[in-house]
């Protein structure tokens, strides 16, 4: 069984409407399911669109590498780029205008 749990976000004024198109078959999905638990489909709907759009935040913010593409990500950072010509001249010119920039 899913877990219905309370929400931060129940609290908040239910003011705004988003509205979607959908057929029979996914309408009556939706009925079911809430009936299933005894929600109001409201109150299924608003839980389950938190819950995806929460997972889908979370997945977009990993970065899954391979073994390869890590060892080389863990390289590249072991191995530093020489400074270019400009690097230099930016640290030369910070240290000349900040105190104790060594």
């Amino acid at each position: 069984m899913l877990d219905f749990h309370q929400s931060e976000l129940d609290s908040e004024t239910q003011s705004r409407t988003t509205q979607i198109r959908h057929g029979d078959a996914l309408g009556d999905l939706i009925a079911r399911a809430a009936a299933s638990l005894g929600l109001d489909k409201s109150v299924f709907l608003r839980a389950a669109i938190e819950r995806e759009a929460s997972r889908v935040l979370e997945a977009a913010s990993r970065h899954v590498l391979t073994k390869d593409d890590a060892a080389r990500f863990a390289s590249a950072l072991d191995a530093a780029p020489a400074p270019t010509p400009r690097a230099r001249a930016a640290a030369k010119a910070y240290r000349a205008r900040v105190v104790r920039a060594d």
